[in-house]
């Protein structure tokens, strides 16, 4: 569940940015700007006055479009893959001394 930015913060990080996109520095408009995550929310990033900036409209679209989906559709992959192994096939062998070793079929 993402966590937003308190009234609080989103005032501050706006009067930080002086009216102006804190990437490309254009002017904002009201209902034409939002405030980001600078350290996305799913990677940890906190809801705070530090992490937290204001970009317009066509930054923002680039920041989630271009960046934030595909590592968000990268770190499931990575994720199912370690999740979808298959069970051990070999459960017995012998050790350098000849003793049997025998183990799960889980890994």
């Amino acid at each position: 569940m993402r966590r937003e930015f308190s009234k609080a913060t989103r005032a501050l990080a706006f009067e930080r940015a002086n009216g102006k996109c804190e990437r490309c520095t254009a002017r904002l408009y009201v209902g034409k700007f939002r405030f980001n995550h600078r350290i996305p929310d799913w990677m940890g990033g906190e809801p705070t006055l530090e992490n937290c900036e204001v970009l317009c409209m066509n930054c923002d679209s680039e920041q989630t479009y271009k960046k934030d989906i595909p590592a968000i559709a990268k770190s499931k992959r990575i994720i199912d893959k370690r999740l979808a192994k298959k069970p051990r096939s070999i459960t017995g062998w012998k050790d350098f001394r000849g003793e049997p070793i025998r183990a799960s079929r889980e890994r």
